[in-house]
């Protein structure tokens, strides 16, 4: 008798599971005709200069090809000098891409310089990044916000950087 209860007990629960799962698989099919923007780096910049550090600023484009817009939630990169890296960062975007348009977000990248740091001298620069952004649903914001749906897409750049 108690093997019956028990088994009762588990199958209103898995069928909970797969009604769960099942009603937030179908709108997500819904949102899977959302084409991936495009996020590309337009300048590097000396901003400013001390003796202990250089902030270099990069300037993204992010292109939104959807008739909706998109959330630019957060962008995580890291700045490499020669091979190096040197900064490592994550930066809250807080703006959207305009639907069919073109969004500019600027990312710093603090280098430290002098004892310790890069000399003041011509550097080869790698630039890698990934901007995460969201879908145009509730379910989808819910899923970003758990983890467990993150949409992004990848940028890079590389050049010459004068640090003197």
């Amino acid at each position: 008798m108690t093997k019956s209860l028990i088994h009762r007990a588990a199958r209103p629960a898995s069928g909970a599971l797969v009604l769960l799962l099942a009603g937030a698989i179908v709108p997500i099919g819904g949102c899977s005709g959302t084409a991936s923007p495009r996020a590309v780096v337009t300048d590097a910049s000396i901003r400013e200069r001390s003796a202990e550090a250089a902030v270099v600023e990069f300037v993204l484009e992010a292109a939104n090809p959807n008739d909706v817009e998109l959330p630019i939630r957060d962008i995580t990169y890291t700045l490499s000098l020669d091979g190096r890296e040197v900064f490592s960062g994550r930066r809250e975007a807080m703006v959207t891409m305009p639907r069919e348009e073109t969004q500019r977000v600027t990312i710093p990248a603090v280098v430290p310089m002098g004892e310790g740091g890069v000399e003041a001298a011509m550097h080869r620069y790698s630039l890698r990044g990934v901007m995460h952004y969201s879908l145009p649903t509730q379910l989808a914001d819910v899923l970003f916000d758990a983890k467990l749906s993150r949409p992004s897409v990848a940028f890079g750049d590389e050049g010459e950087i004068d640090l003197r």
